[in-house]
């Protein structure tokens, strides 16, 4: 896709958050499924529900732009899912489900970012700018969840190592 105005700029982001989304939705599905921790699980499987929203609400905003969903491959995305499947393989060089977990959201929330950036300067109406601060707040909900979590390991493994050693 040659990019030449705001207006392709913002096409091109577009498409390639729709990647994101299909992708996240089918890793989701792998992490939630594979990982030992319920909590985690369980918010990996919401937002994977939440994540075919996403799909959908960008699908609508392809239309209301007068185009086709259509997705453009990011390395980023490939990489995040293709370190997973690495993980699956040999967890213990590899991200775990909730680091792995953490990148995406980062990812998902600067692709946000940009693209309601792009559609201000474009003063894109609305029913485009809407649904986006929708999925914006949505990831960084989600984000926040994450890291409650990832704080609440860090804090069990200060205080197992404490007890661990104190015993000595």
């Amino acid at each position: 896709m040659n990019v030449e105005t705001l207006e392709d700029l913002f096409g091109y982001q577009l498409q390639r958050a729709y990647y994101v989304e299909r992708t996240q939705v089918e890793l989701l599905a792998e992490m939630a499924a594979n990982t030992s921790d319920d909590d985690l699980a369980d918010r990996l499987a919401t937002h994977r529900e939440q994540t075919e929203e996403h799909v959908v609400r960008l699908e609508g905003l392809f239309e209301a732009l007068g185009r086709q969903p259509r997705a453009s491959r990011t390395r980023t995305a490939d990489g995040v899912a293709e370190s997973w499947r690495q993980h699956e393989e040999s967890p213990e060089a590899i991200p775990t489900a909730l680091e792995i977990a953490l990148i995406s959201e980062r990812l998902e929330i600067r692709t946000y970012e940009s693209l309601l950036t792009l559609a201000g300067r474009l003063a894109y109406a609305e029913d485009i700018v809407e649904p986006l601060e929708a999925i914006l707040e949505e990831e960084r909900a989600t984000l926040d969840a994450l890291e409650a979590i990832e704080t609440e390991r860090s804090v069990l493994e200060l205080v197992a190592a404490d007890e661990t050693y104190s015993s000595h």
